[in-house]
């Protein structure tokens, strides 16, 4: 009885799950998708992590234990097919699927599992995540599929930070550190080509355990400037762009063959005010220059209305989020009020309200690299001089603002958090928090962090949460200002945006067939080349192309990432500012790049066999080129379908001749894709 009613317990809240089969891919198969981005990484090895960009390419190429439903918010099945509690709750046993293989065919197992947590464990891997695993006091393989974590304490984020995404034990001894320039996944997707600073191409993986994802490719193009991918999506070289500002999704939203897709961001933007200087301390002072702050024209102006009025410390993408209380109005007559009765006045005559002879005057500090920030800095200036407050602006280096922060060397300062799925807000707003920087101390809010990591089942601790987020906004520590949405542009032709639109999710996209490139002349180059990858037939001449270096704006990593680096390390701060220049490399240069160039063509006879049936139609033969420039491979990427045409098509790639491609100078294997047409004659 006592095991039934231990089970009921779990079962209640959620925390058993049973195997299910996750859906089979829907969409049509076939096609290329090109996908612009800024964030190219120059490893991926889920052991090296980017603490500083997004990393979802990994998504694509590796599994994790079980991933969120973003229609549920409960975790599904994926390595993991199922998983249990043990009856004191601080054990959790995964079963592995026993039909997931690497892409050299060997199964994936608790071994490798095992093997990727003692390697994050490892003090001498320097993993950037291993605070997350803290609490992790034992991990053992029970067989070949199911492994056993085991904690210190039972809290709400168990099956959070045990969801490791393995390794293959078997490649990584030999490789090392390696691995990150060749890895071997077990994603839908896997590398078939790897430009460095420039893109690359994932084909589909035909093993996955799921089924074949629909594309057949997707092309991730790299750029290094915000302008170039915007012009070049506009000149359909590109099929799907993230991350873009308001105002680029404004220029691009003329164009009928192309949607903006506005979601929900998880950051939040604030100024947050010293509550050690004298003036600051008052709740109602602070209130008194939230009410001062025009949030809907910063709202407006700098980010196109794209974005909603931030209530507080959890944005509206979070489960916890409560949306159901009204932001602090926009009222400078009101503000004024507030000051007025509380003995501020312009004692002085200097046009700056004082109190005691003592001018209003703050400080407040941003980030120059940011210019979103600077112009809100420059809003917020002028909307307190209207309440005769007088601020002094200052905006610094990522680095400098950092250690001005951690200094307290501020009156204001204007940033951002981002939350994700995990809710641990304590690091920032528990009067003990890290990252506390204006001082706050409330213990109603301390109680409430320390209810809400530990709480076991969610929808307790969402109004635990809502509580929390009440209770800050109301203290308004910050002047909570927006929440700017996540956006993304695309063209119509591409379907399956049922989730939130992220590369992570480019594995269920998919592409009718009346509405696909229909050739792409150089795969290489086509992360460059406009002319073959805007959905034009590829010409039988490749034109040679050199990517030359342009002017770029240069590289930046916003403060909260140097911050929450180090949180996620557990380091110090400053020793996370002073190897932010090695731990964060600006984007890779972009390569100079000569295509391959045909110098001997053959051109295919129409086939006997294929003049009985009147045949036509184009056959694409994708070649492997050498670097002494003969072809080494040939395989048919593109067919109508008759046999004899695709025959003689691959007999004559196999006799084409090349200037052999370069890159910077040095020659390199390069796959080319050549069309080849058939009429009857």
């Amino acid at each position: 009885m006592r095991c039934l009613l231990v089970f009921l317990i779990i079962l209640s809240i959620g925390f058993v799950s049973c195997a299910e089969e996750e859906d089979r891919f829907v969409g049509e198969q076939g096609g290329k998708l090109v996908i612009g981005t800024m964030e190219l990484p120059a490893r991926i090895d889920p052991l090296e992590p980017s603490v500083f960009s997004s990393g979802e390419i990994m998504e694509l190429l590796f599994l994790r234990l079980h991933g969120i439903d973003k229609e549920t918010g409960k975790m599904k099945p994926m390595l993991a097919e199922s998983w249990e509690f043990s009856e004191d709750l601080r054990s959790v046993t995964y079963f592995l699927r026993k039909n997931v293989t690497w892409w050299d065919g060997q199964p994936v197992t608790a071994h490798d599992v095992l093997y990727t947590y003692q390697q994050m464990k490892d003090p001498s891997k320097n993993y950037p995540n291993v605070n997350s695993l803290r609490f992790i006091t034992d991990v053992l393989v029970l067989n070949d599929h199911t492994i056993k974590f085991t904690f210190e304490k039972v809290y709400s984020d168990i099956l959070t930070d045990s969801d490791i995404m393995p390794v293959p034990k078997h490649v990584y001894v030999q490789t090392g550190v390696g691995f990150g320039a060749e890895p071997v996944g077990n994603g839908p997707y896997k590398i078939s080509e790897w430009v460095q600073g420039s893109g690359m191409v994932l084909s589909a993986n035909e093993e996955y355990y799921r089924g074949r994802p629909p594309l057949d490719e997707i092309i991730i193009k790299y750029y290094s400037s915000t302008r170039r991918m915007i012009d070049d999506f506009q000149n359909g070289v590109v099929d799907l762009i993230f991350n873009i500002a308001p105002t680029a999704a404004n220029e691009l939203s003329g164009n009928d063959n192309i949607s903006i897709i506005s979601e929900p961001g998880n950051s939040y933007l604030y100024v947050a005010w010293n509550l050690n200087h004298p003036f600051l301390q008052d709740r109602e002072v602070r209130r008194a220059l939230a009410m001062a702050i025009d949030r809907q024209r910063i709202l407006r102006d700098i980010y196109a209305g794209m974005g909603e009025l931030c209530l507080g410390p959890l944005p509206p993408s979070s489960w916890g989020y409560d949306g159901t209380f009204n932001a602090i109005p926009y009222d400078v007559d009101g503000a004024r009020s507030i000051l007025q009765s509380k003995g501020f006045g312009d004692y002085n005559r200097n046009r700056t309200i004082d109190l005691n002879r003592t001018d209003f005057t703050v400080r407040i500090i941003t980030n120059s690299e940011n210019p979103d920030r600077v112009a809100i800095l420059r809003y917020i200036s002028e909307d307190l001089q209207k309440i005769g407050v007088r601020v002094i602006s200052q905006t610094l280096d990522a680095n400098t603002f950092v250690t001005a922060l951690v200094d307290q060397q501020f009156d204001g300062y204007i940033m951002g958090w981002r939350v994700g799925e995990k809710i641990d807000p304590g690091v920032y707003w528990h009067s003990k928090g890290r990252y506390n920087f204006v001082s706050y101390t409330n213990p109603f809010v301390d109680s409430l962090i320390d209810l809400g990591v530990a709480m076991l089942d969610r929808k307790k601790a969402r109004s635990i949460w809502n509580e929390f987020q009440k209770a800050v906004y109301e203290d308004q520590p910050y002047a909570f200002l927006v929440v700017p949405d996540q956006i993304a542009a695309t063209y119509k032709r591409v379907k399956g945006f049922e989730n939130e639109v992220k590369l992570v999710n480019a594995q269920s996209y998919w592409i009718p067939e009346a509405e696909r490139r229909v050739g792409i002349a150089a795969l290489s180059p086509a992360l460059e080349s406009s002319a073959a990858s805007a959905g034009r037939s590829a010409p039988t001449g490749l034109a040679t192309e050199e990517i030359a270096t342009e002017s770029e704006e240069p590289p930046s990593v916003e403060p909260e990432m140097i911050l929450e680096a180090a949180a996620q390390s557990d380091t110090a701060v400053s020793d996370t500012i002073t190897t932010v220049a090695l731990s964060v490399p600006p984007p890779p240069k972009p390569s100079i790049i000569t295509r391959a160039e045909p110098v001997s063509r053959v051109q295919p006879k129409y086939p006997a066999a294929a003049l009985e049936f009147q045949a036509s139609g184009t056959v694409v033969v994708r070649v492997l080129v050498g670097t002494d420039g003969r072809v080494k491979e040939a395989t048919i990427l593109n067919s109508f379908g008759n046999p004899a045409c695709e025959q003689a098509a691959l007999d004559a790639a196999r006799r084409w001749e090349f200037t052999p491609a370069t890159k910077d100078g040095t020659p390199f294997e390069q796959r080319v894709s050549i069309p080849f047409t058939f009429t009857p004659q």
